[in-house]
């Protein structure tokens, strides 16, 4: 079988495995399913990360751009993800070792074995010995067939979860696309479309506590009622934490949780029961403790997290964790170092390229989608992922 590398995905993680295959000599070929490199970025651009330069660049990215002539910002202030992109990622998708293998506005839709299917030679060495196939679209919707001897998953989190309890979608909310938004509001650019709206904000997490603080920054009639899962004293409140943007938020959070201002109403202990549309507003049904209430909102933000596409390897040999949904071995491994929730991703290191292989031979899962449903990935250990792949690769 012809030695040839895929990798899924051109974010930080695709590009550090982009220049390792440069590296080793071996064919590659990038795919994203955007028109641009790090799709997934592009998506929260105007964010800013809680950790700084010196933790979002890796040395590889690091000695190729230096070797380009180009250098990047090495010092404790924490960029936003557009400048991320246009410091880093785009100069270095513009490098002559990478630019020539970025296949853009290309997504791989589907990977299987070449005359295999999922439950045929279980634990033998024929798996290996076939190509994979790629089923792959451009973005005019023309699909082909395209094989690798090995494929690095690197596509990250990219589904956003449903708001219905359970984590299944509510009643109503498929038909809602419209309506529903899964990223955080660039209100820089977008106020208007917020502006003096009702909004109903589900979710707890960093990205919920960075809209909650944006919106009510915006005041002019803007009201949100904002629907948190737990009925306990606010959670998202790390004291001593060791990232000072990551406690500025959710020190701001915790206050605007607990002494909400006019137009900031926290619906603890409630879940999102159902969702339908009502004239140009959405009629929004929630559950808590003492039953059901109604309130009709112009907006539903829902920044309940996002998963891996999963359906990517149906058909391969892929052990998942039945809790976290990322690698078997990883997830276990995980599990025992920091618990089942995680620790600090501050203290996050890669647990060893063992942890890394699945059933199928040739198939990795790296960066955040590694982490399946934890929230503690540092891209750190992406890049240790990627030395340790490629090590084991023998390149």
């Amino acid at each position: 079988m012809q030695e040839h590398i895929a990798i899924l995905g051109a974010g930080p993680i695709g590009l550090e495995a982009a220049l390792a295959a440069a590296e080793s000599g071996v064919p590659f070929t990038v795919y994203e399913a955007a028109p641009h490199i790090a799709g997934h970025v592009h998506r929260w651009a105007h964010v800013r990360l809680f950790t700084p330069w010196s933790l979002n660049v890796s040395p590889r990215m690091r000695q190729a751009l230096a070797d380009a002539g180009r250098s990047v910002p090495d010092e404790d202030v924490c960029p936003t993800g557009g400048e991320l992109i246009e410091q880093v990622l785009e100069p270095l998708a513009a490098l002559p070792q990478l630019r020539d293998h970025l296949r853009l506005g290309t997504e791989v839709h589907r990977v299987g074995r070449r005359g295999l299917l999922k439950h045929e030679e279980i634990g033998t060495e024929e798996r290996s010995k076939r190509p994979f196939r790629l089923l792959v679209r451009d973005a005019e919707g023309r699909e082909s067939v395209e094989e690798a001897s090995v494929v690095l998953d690197c596509t990250g989190n990219s589904i956003p979860n449903p708001v219905g309890d359970g984590g299944i979608p509510a009643p109503g909310e498929e038909a809602l696309d419209g309506l529903v938004c899964h990223d955080i509001p660039d209100l820089d650019r977008d106020a208007g479309e917020w502006r003096g709206k009702r909004i109903l904000l589900v979710g707890a997490g960093h990205s919920a506590q960075t809209a909650v603080r944006d919106l009510m920054a915006l005041e002019s009639g803007t009201e949100v009622a904002w629907v948190l899962r737990s009925d306990r004293p606010f959670q998202g409140l790390v004291e001593d934490d060791p990232l000072p943007e990551r406690y500025r938020l959710g020190r701001a959070a915790a206050d605007l949780n607990e002494n909400p201002p006019a137009g900031l109403e926290p619906r603890r202990g409630a879940v999102v029961e159902a969702l339908a549309k009502n004239g140009s507003g959405v009629e929004v049904t929630l559950r808590n403790g003492a039953g059901q209430e109604h309130l009709t909102v112009d907006r539903v933000l829902a920044l309940t997290g996002h998963v891996g596409d999963h359906r990517l390897y149906r058909q391969l040999q892929i052990h998942e964790c039945y809790a976290t949904s990322g690698p078997m071995k990883l997830a276990a491994a995980l599990i025992s170092s920091s618990g089942a929730t995680g620790g600090d991703c501050l203290a996050q290191t890669s647990q060893g390229v063992e942890t890394l292989t699945n059933p199928e031979p040739g198939f990795f899962i790296l960066g955040s989608k590694s982490y399946g449903r934890r929230t503690d990935f540092l891209m750190r250990v992406g890049w240790e992922q990627v030395d340790e792949v490629f090590q084991l690769l023998g390149t």
